[in-house]
């Protein structure tokens, strides 16, 4: 069955319809047979009968009426079907049940004579391969056998007894009539059980993206809805999930005249990585008061992440504490990628302090480094999902093109911001992201 609908039409459509669909898919096909097959049959007899010219005028029209058909039929798989075959697309047992009663009568005038009976019982069975409702079968083998008891009247009728023929009629339609219901209700059957397993399955799917969706949402709420407005520091920053939810997390938390910036990491991105981060951002809230030593701070996280899940999830974090009376910064990190710090001559420095990341089960030293800072300065907190993007050769973005966009370039924290991130979608190009993308800017005024 080639139905191709989004989850919201296969939710919504229900088993009647797409019984109905399929029959008409299946019945628009047939019907095309059924054309060719008789068409074929009326050009056989018109040879064979061709010195009548009442046979030729009934094979003229026959042959009108089959064309006609055809190409309305043929019409309807267009995309932008013409009048015709738009009718023929929403009124399919309409048009099958027509063409059918006009075909007999036709067919039951140009064959005439003792072979009328031969090809009026051979009709019935040809509609077989037909899937229509119960009454529209029982309505179309009515309107046959009504038209074939009618032969007596204008023929004599293949039997010595004409109760003999009346029998014959009503069983070689009772006969197709039978074998088309048991098909149908089959076809049907199958049908509706297929269906409900995939819309069950759609409404799984809508349920999780849905899930998903508000998951997205409320670890996007998480994040600051925008940088605090400091005279002495510039703010800016970003992140871009890879999936619906992402492994990557920033804040700024500020104190006084301190503002601590904090960028981070769970390994892999989803549902999980996520739940993880919550945790991760709750004890940053609790413990903010405690941020003016990173690296203590840093250390009890790591018991939180440690005992979050029995599951082992790894988290890089690392945090900049800029303190604007003391003219000092604090680096702590957990297995972070390398602070960039951009000084006033466009020295950029990687601050890279080994470490492993939170959550391992093993003995955990959180490593700190006490720099000065200047104004011009720029510090660059990032995930490993800008310097690992891939270009579509398979080159990785690295950390010295990263360094080179900082070194050159001149203006806002939010103007280098966009700038690094303009050129990493500028090298990974066609490529997808396949990992979250955090940058957090300081630059010291």
């Amino acid at each position: 069955m080639s139905l191709t609908y989004s989850l919201e039409d296969i939710a919504r459509t229900t088993d009647d319809m797409v019984v109905r669909r399929r029959f008409d898919q299946r019945n628009r096909f047939w019907l095309q047979v059924l054309l060719a097959f008789y068409g074929l049959l009326t050009i056989v007899i018109t040879q064979q009968r061709s010195d009548s010219p009442l046979d030729v005028v009934i094979s003229t029209v026959n042959l009108a009426f089959i064309a006609s058909v055809w190409w309305a039929a043929r019409d309807s798989y267009r995309q932008q079907p013409r009048a015709l075959g738009r009718w023929l697309q929403t009124h399919v047992p309409a048009t099958v049940l027509t063409y059918a009663v006009a075909q007999y009568l036709l067919l039951f005038g140009l064959t005439g004579g003792r072979n009328t009976f031969a090809w009026l019982m051979v009709f019935p069975w040809s509609l077989v391969a037909l899937r229509l409702t119960l009454a529209e079968h029982v309505l179309l083998h009515a309107i046959l056998t009504a038209g074939a008891l009618m032969i007596p009247t204008f023929a004599s009728p293949p039997f010595k007894h004409v109760s003999a023929f009346y029998v014959g009629i009503v069983v070689n339609n009772a006969l197709p009539l039978a074998i088309e219901w048991f098909a149908t209700s089959r076809l049907r059957r199958q049908l509706r059980r297929d269906w409900n397993e995939r819309r069950a399955n759609a409404l799984e799917q809508i349920r999780m993206r849905d899930e998903l969706r508000y998951a997205r949402e409320l670890q996007l709420s998480m994040l600051p809805q925008s940088a605090p407005s400091l005279g002495w520091v510039d703010l800016a920053a970003i992140s871009i999930p890879a999936t619906e939810v992402g492994g990557d997390y920033y804040d700024y938390f500020v104190e006084q005249d301190r503002v601590a910036l904090v960028c981070g990491d769970v390994a892999g991105h989803g549902m999980a990585s996520g739940l993880v981060l919550s945790a991760l951002r709750s004890g940053f809230t609790l413990l903010r008061d405690s941020l003016a030593d990173p690296a203590s701070v840093l250390r009890r996280l790591h018991d939180l992440v440690a005992q979050t899940s029995r599951r082992r999830m790894l988290v890089t974090v690392v945090v900049v504490l800029l303190d604007r009376a003391t003219r000092r910064i604090t680096i702590a990190s957990a297995g972070h990628p390398p602070v960039l710090v951009r000084r006033a001559d466009r020295r950029v420095e990687l601050i890279d302090l080994y470490a492993p990341p939170l959550g391992v089960r093993l003995p955990m030293s959180i490593p700190q480094r006490v720099l000065a800072m200047a104004r011009g300065d720029i510090f660059i907190l990032h995930s490993d999902g800008i310097y690992e993007t891939l270009s579509a050769t398979g080159d990785s973005y690295g950390l010295e093109r990263l360094a080179a966009v900082v070194r050159s370039h001149d203006g806002s924290a939010a103007a280098l911001r966009d700038a690094i991130i303009a050129d990493v979608e500028n090298f990974r190009g066609s490529e997808l992201q396949n990992d979250d993308v955090t940058l957090v800017i300081a630059k010291i005024e």
